[in-house]
């Protein structure tokens, strides 16, 4: 039997579909939260399994290690099957891996459950962006990937300081728990509510480096690389910038990354405003801002207005900049390259987020956060050639 290439049930729509984008935001912020949640409940998790520190922040790490290696290949086994069964079937690992996480009796199950909703999220993440947008019509495509892109943000505004807080006055086995079920009630209503995608043939190795579009697509990956790198050089080291570089007093850590994540959600709030009507000039203003965030953090680490603007400037770009690759990048790609485009926008950003906190640890311990703050901005400004080369390659 041939496989149907049918991408809906109806032809896309110029009118946003809001049940099923705030659905899918809704998956994107229980899976974000479960992704970054054990940061905030590393004291609770080290002392209930009697390990280290480190060794419960490899439960974070080893998570972008592992969507790296996996994405691709995911994609490629995946391809035939119909886009939303394949979200509501990774959105049931991760429920799972969920649930025996709070139930594990030990730390090294805990790992091996964390690697295997590991390759759920990478797999969640290279379809979800191609099937919201395939609800729409192209002409409100970068509203739709702001409007799900919005779970992240609320993740890290909301999810994540909420499940810290839950840890800390109950138990963190009830926060997995908890995401357990949430997870499971985000596919059962997918599965019930949202229109069927069919898959595809898979893109076959090496076939899509002669896809026309590839160029354009691997410009707009490696300016998400590059972005997530400036961004995460220093942020993984924004506590100790602001109280041992700025001299902050350290009651102001809470309440700035509050503002962060604040201007975070305006970012957002200006990609799917802009990111459709003037998508290449919106994507460079944003990460001239950005760059200049950062670059302000260097240049006047020591004038308290103006690290608080730097920090609303970076907050502000980083917000909308993820939304507005992931854009661009589905927009360049041909038909046939969506799908590898859109996993390649999944590994290009958490190689980027290793990539930064790397680079950040070894500024931070050998010429200091400022030197941190200015490559963060040289990173970014990169981010945005990398955008302008895309824009050339693509002839649009």
């Amino acid at each position: 039997m041939s496989s149907t290439t049918t991408r809906s049930p109806a032809p896309p729509t110029t009118r946003t579909p809001w049940f099923a984008l705030i659905v899918l935001a809704f998956a994107v912020f229980a899976t974000v939260t479960v992704e970054m949640v054990p940061a905030g409940l590393l004291p609770a998790m080290s002392a209930a399994f009697e390990v280290s520190a480190a060794q419960v922040g490899l439960l974070v790490s080893l998570w972008a290690a592992v969507i790296i290696v996996t994405s691709l290949p995911a994609v490629r086994l995946t391809a035939r099957v119909d886009r939303r069964t394949l979200i509501v079937a990774t959105l049931a690992v991760m429920a799972f891996a969920n649930l025996v996480t709070a139930l594990a009796p030990t730390f090294e199950v805990v790992l091996v459950v964390r690697v295997v909703a590991a390759i759920a999220h990478g797999t969640f993440w290279s379809v979800v962006m191609v099937y919201a947008t395939s609800l729409v019509d192209a002409s409100i495509s970068g509203r739709t990937v702001a409007i799900v892109s919005a779970g992240a943000s609320g993740a890290t505004v909301v999810g994540i300081p909420l499940g810290a807080l839950v840890g800390q006055v109950a138990d963190w086995r009830l926060v997995f728990a908890g995401l357990g079920a949430v997870l499971t009630v985000a596919a059962a209503v997918i599965g019930r509510r949202l229109p069927r995608l069919a898959g595809g043939p898979p893109t076959a190795r090496g076939e899509g480096h002669r896809d026309r579009s590839f160029a354009a697509v691997l410009a707009a990956a490696i300016a998400c690389l590059l972005t997530a790198a400036a961004s995460f050089t220093l942020f993984t080291y924004v506590a100790p910038y602001l109280t041992d570089v700025a001299g902050l007093p350290s009651s102001w850590i809470s309440p700035l990354l509050f503002a962060f994540g604040a201007a975070g959600i305006a970012g957002l709030a200006i990609a799917a405003v802009t990111s459709d009507r003037w998508p290449i000039a919106s994507l460079v203003l944003m990460s001239a801002l950005f760059a200049a965030g950062l670059g302000t953090l260097g240049i006047a680490s020591q004038s308290a207005p103006a690290v608080i603007g730097g920090i609303l400037a970076w907050g502000l770009a980083i917000g909308g900049l993820p939304a507005m690759l992931q854009s661009r990048l589905l927009g360049v790609a041909s038909p046939a390259l969506r799908g590898l485009a859109s996993a390649l926008m999944v590994v290009f950003f958490n190689a980027g987020i290793s990539l930064g906190a790397t680079l950040g640890g070894v500024l931070e311990s050998g010429v200091g956060l400022v030197a941190a703050a200015f490559a963060a901005a040289s990173l970014a400004a990169l981010a945005g050639v990398a955008v302008v080369a895309s824009r050339l390659l693509a002839g649009r």
